[in-house]
């Protein structure tokens, strides 16, 4: 096993994309930190022979179960699921001996994006046997902010889930009111005409199949076909009218759940409408757990959570782990209360406490953050 070791003082920031890098090419330019490094996995072909012997100690099988989950998701392909297992078992322990020679001995900390992907679990083993802190960063939870965490993202992060903590935080901080648009990649599916909204509709926005969120934090509804099929059974046992978008960066076809939305006097697709526009103009929004989860409560939106969420806190949204409950929750939403105090002091400290804001200083921050409590200091 690997022994720390007291002289460590080096931070990796970890680029699994040339998009990583060129964000961790301004962190560092923010601070000019000498013990800090950027390393692309990519172009790092360097394999440790030490490693082979540490093979006993790591765990593969959530990394590779995560990938196959993934590629079924992206392709709908039928390659049988034990010819994906040996495939990425393999792939695992290749990226494995060549994680564990970037992270030498003098490595301290690694930043990196998500941590729930492939090649990131498979870092993160890595970590795990030489104790090197990781920290994590991903685009904001609330308008023009970044998350940076030192436990995990989404479900994962250090948000409390008491409520007890957020009855009693305060903050002055002005909430946004604006959300950043969703652009949707390539499609004309999400431009044109609007038709009308109905007047009265529950707003059940679509997630990324192949998300992590979906995958690793979604127990009954494992795809976007599945949500449809729950809210169909729900719209044939309610007098609601359902309206759903699809996320514009998702890469899936769902042509045969417009025929079936066709075929239901209340359930409806609205792609051309802003999600801003879907969250203010409905009467509560049902999400597995995606961020919109979250934006809704800006605008004091009843929020049904279906999966693990961080935001899934008794007194702020409403949770069904099965069809029978959402259903009952459904048939009372007019008349459940809503603490918008209590909701505005969660957002509030997302807001003040816990996200960085996206601006010149975020860099620094993020620099700031990485070097406390190490050996080595901003350079003045």
């Amino acid at each position: 096993m690997f022994t720390s070791s007291n002289h460590r003082d080096n931070i990796v920031l970890l680029a699994f994309r040339k998009s990583h890098r060129v964000f961790f090419e301004k962190i560092i330019a923010s601070c000019e930190a000498k013990n800090i490094k950027i390393v692309s996995t990519k172009s790092s072909w360097l394999v440790s022979l030490q490693a082979f012997s540490q093979f006993k100690y790591i765990n593969t099988d959530n990394a590779c179960d995560f990938a196959i989950d993934e590629f079924y998701a992206k392709t709908n392909l039928g390659i049988p699921n034990i010819l994906l297992k040996t495939y990425f078992k393999t792939f695992a322990y290749i990226n494995f001996l060549r994680y564990y020679a970037v992270l030498d001995e003098q490595c301290e900390k690694i930043l990196l994006w998500n941590g729930g992907k492939f090649r990131q679990r498979i870092a993160l083993e890595v970590a795990k046997l030489k104790e090197i802190k990781v920290f994590y960063f991903e685009n904001g939870l609330l308008p023009n902010t970044i998350v940076f965490d030192d436990k995990g993202i989404n479900y994962e992060n250090s948000v409390p889930r008491e409520l007890s903590f957020f009855k009693k935080f305060s903050s002055n901080v002005d909430l946004p009111k604006e959300l950043v648009p969703r652009v949707g990649k390539g499609s004309q599916k999400f431009v044109g005409d609007k038709e009308s909204l109905p007047e009265r509709y529950i707003f059940v926005p679509f997630q990324v199949d192949y998300d992590t969120q979906v995958i690793s934090h979604s127990h009954w509804i494992k795809n976007m076909r599945m949500l449809f099929d729950v809210i169909e059974k729900l719209a044939q046992n309610s007098e609601y009218t359902f309206v759903l978008k699809e996320h514009p960066s998702s890469g899936v076809e769902y042509s045969d759940l417009y025929t079936r939305a066709d075929q239901l006097s209340n359930v409806s697709f609205h792609n051309t409408y802003s999600t801003q526009e879907l969250i203010e103009n409905s009467l509560a929004v049902i999400t597995i757990n995606s961020t919109v989860g979250i934006e809704s409560l800006l605008f004091h939106k009843k929020v049904i959570v279906l999966g693990d969420a961080f935001y899934n806190i008794e007194g702020i949204t409403y949770e069904a782990r099965d069809q029978k409950t959402l259903l009952e929750i459904i048939d009372t939403i007019e008349v459940l209360k809503l603490d918008t105090k209590l909701i505005d002091n969660f957002l509030k400290y997302l807001y003040n406490d816990y996200l960085i804001p996206k601006n010149d200083k975020m860099y620094m921050i993020m620099c700031q953050k990485l070097l406390q409590n190490n050996s080595a200091e901003v350079k003045k």
